[in-house]
């Protein structure tokens, strides 16, 4: 998205804000995650299983809102890359259970220092702890509208 395009978005609304965030975000992201052959929903899965090992392809799906189908491509780049391995789950054969492999473990940093120089360069450090909460609050209740 260019700067021109923005003005075709109306900037008090704040849907039309926070599209156009997410997307300038993620493009952020993607442009430096490129060398390291990730993109956003492959950082998003590795970041999440560094949080918590063991999960399922459906563990993923269901909780970053996003089709299994993109957990699957996504998941299979990241074992194909070595990122992460998948193994037959002992208690459903039909489930495999994923796993971070030391590379997997020794990217999460790099990925943590690229989004917190995203944060730092364009300001998100600045705004105030109330605005988070604030957020943060009507973004649960945007969940909530759509459970």
């Amino acid at each position: 998205m260019d700067s021109e395009d923005i003005d075709f978005y109306n900037p008090d609304r704040l849907g039309d804000l926070l599209f156009i965030f997410h997307t300038n975000h993620k493009k952020y992201l993607n442009d430096l995650l490129s060398q390291y052959d990730l993109n956003l929903v492959q950082v998003l899965c590795l970041l999440r299983l560094c949080e918590e090992d063991d999960l399922c392809q459906r563990d993923l799906s269901d909780g970053f809102y996003l089709t299994k189908g993109a957990i699957t491509k996504s998941v299979k780049k990241l074992e194909e890359n070595g990122f992460i391995t998948r193994e037959k789950s002992l208690k459903d054969k039909r489930q495999h259970i994923l796993k971070l492999t030391p590379k997997g473990r020794n990217i999460i940093p790099v990925i943590e220092k690229i989004n917190e120089q995203w944060e730092n360069e364009i300001g998100l450090k600045n705004l105030p702890k109330e605005f988070y909460e604030t957020f943060k609050k009507i973004t649960f209740n945007a969940v909530e509208l759509n459970s």
